[in-house]
């Protein structure tokens, strides 16, 4: 039977009309009380408002630990007045597809370039150079509407575990002025440490990330080597084997937001890490190993880190989860291992380049030797370790294929060891953060470090409260390649269990 659209139009009218008491019944009155009023200012904030409150306390801070190299406070609050005209007239659910992090203010290691941003490496001779575009990794983070603040400081050329150099001199760490920040992303450590950054962009080929987020007491994620990309990062080399020891990661005071910093800057290549995955931690096996035992080159591991790290084992323990100490092969040589691997490149950043005059040539003792009196135009750690990695005689020609050989064996039995399920818990260092000039007594301590750029295995380090001094402690936690999310979903866990960053006193 078919019933005119008009008949229809007036049935549902007339039904309308019989309802209206039920509706006037089931609503009741018009309320008469006020509606409760906006208390929390949080709920209000706009993205300017939060952007003027990281400069406010950058300003505050920056001049007790000289972090900063240079900042872009009026471009950045030019930005934020954008980000919130677009949140005020675009779809939320626009929005959040094509700008995810909108608004969000971060900061960003000098090295890993920021555009129009000084890139000086921290070197004289390159002190009016500026970064002509973002590193791509940098490059993804505003893309997706995070606005960045400023550049921070490193060693020079990136070559040292102490953030100094002569162009913006010595950061400090803001837990104790006296001791290091770490290097070489110590400007983002101190600055993140010093919650003058919610998190910023890093790079690590020897502890860089790791070193400098256990001093400060933050999060640092080293993720699976050329994961992420390193393009335009300064210094870098033509090398391909440079991609499987530098690579670019975020630091962060919050475990929570390590795998959407990682996917956000990983691009195209985020799927690698299948970050989208659920991660229950109980499924997780936790392997340990709280030093490398006996070694004299090494620096013997702090009690109070060892401690820390045997309690977050038995939190696990105590939870259900696998837990057992790992046996490795070859930890007796693994500071030979990192280091053939370095030299193992053939072509190493160069501090003394001179970009005007290229044939000009200096003396390595001679410039060593001005730089111990503090008159070389170069830092003693830049020419130390400029030395070192250039030095092809450490090793014969047989010694480094017997420990590359020993490399791939020891990469091979970790991933064998951790699967797709394990994690291994070590030390990120052997120390809290040294007092200033300290570094050189304890270099070779971050082979707890480097041995995993080397293997090219991802290493998230987590902060565990602090040690008697008021130091920052912690570990690092480490999975196979591509694993990355094994390791961040364990350091949200610990973040939980034992605090996480905690601000400077």
């Amino acid at each position: 039977m078919n019933i005119p659209l008009r008949i229809v139009g007036i049935l549902l009218r007339v039904l309308n009309v019989l309802l209206l008491p039920l509706v006037k019944f089931v609503g009741g009155s018009k309320r008469r009380t006020p509606f409760p009023e906006i208390r929390n200012e949080m709920l209000q904030l706009r993205t300017e408002d939060v952007v003027r409150a990281y400069i406010q306390r950058i300003r505050e801070v920056n001049p007790l630990i000289n972090a900063v190299v240079e900042e872009r406070f009026a471009a950045a609050l030019e930005e934020a007045k954008k980000a919130d005209e677009l949140i005020a007239s675009a779809q939320t659910i626009w929005l959040i597809k094509t700008y995810p992090l909108l608004g969000v203010p971060f900061t960003v290691k000098e090295s890993c370039a920021l555009k129009g941003a000084p890139l000086t490496g921290g070197s004289l001779s390159r002190r009016s150079v500026k970064a002509s575009v973002d590193g791509e990794a940098v490059a993804n983070l505003r893309a997706s509407g995070c606005i960045p603040l400023l550049v921070s400081n490193t060693p020079e050329y990136c070559l040292s575990w102490e953030s100094y150099n002569h162009v913006t001199g010595r950061t400090l760490n803001p837990y104790d002025s006296r001791r290091t920040a770490g290097g070489s992303s110590g400007g983002e450590g101190a600055l993140i440490g010093a919650g003058a950054s919610l998190f910023g962009v890093g790079s690590d080929v020897a502890g860089s990330i790791r070193v400098p987020s256990l001093f400060n007491g933050i999060f640092g994620h080293k993720p699976t080597a050329d994961v992420i990309s390193i393009k335009d990062h300064f210094p870098n080399s033509t090398d391909p084997k440079f991609r499987n020891l530098l690579t670019v990661g975020p630091m962060s005071r919050y475990a929570k937001d390590l795998p959407t910093l990682v996917h956000v800057m990983a691009g195209d290549r985020a799927s690698k890490l299948r970050l989208d995955e659920t991660v229950y931690t109980r499924d997780i096996r936790i392997h340990y190993l709280e030093d490398f035992g006996f070694n004299l080159a090494l620096p013997s591991v702090d009690e109070e880190i060892k401690i820390a790290m045997f309690r977050a084992v038995q939190y696990f323990k105590d939870h259900g989860l696998h837990t057992e100490r790992a046996d490795l092969e070859h930890v007796g040589e693994v500071l030979e291992i990192a280091l053939c691997k370095l030299q193992a490149l053939e072509d190493v950043p160069d501090i003394f380049e001179n970009r005007k005059n290229p044939k000009e040539k200096h003396s390595l003792l001679l410039e060593l030797g001005k730089a111990m009196i503090g008159k070389s135009q170069f830092t003693l750690a830049g020419v130390v370790f400029n030395i070192l990695f250039n030095t092809k005689y450490l090793f014969s020609r047989e010694e480094q294929q017997h420990y590359l050989k020993l490399a791939d064996n020891l990469k091979q039995q970790i991933i064998d060891t951790l699967g797709t399920d394990g994690v291994l818990f070590l030390p990120s260092y052997p120390t809290a953060a040294p007092r200033h000039y300290q570094s050189f007594g304890y270099v070779t301590g971050v082979t707890y470090s480097m041995l995993f750029n080397a293997l090219g295995l991802p290493g998230t380090q987590v902060p565990l409260g602090f040690n008697k001094q008021g130091l920052p402690i912690g570990i690092q936690v480490v999975a196979a390649p591509y694993q990355d999310r094994l390791g961040m979903c364990i350091a949200r866990e610990l973040e939980a269990a034992f605090g996480g960053w905690r601000a400077p006193q």
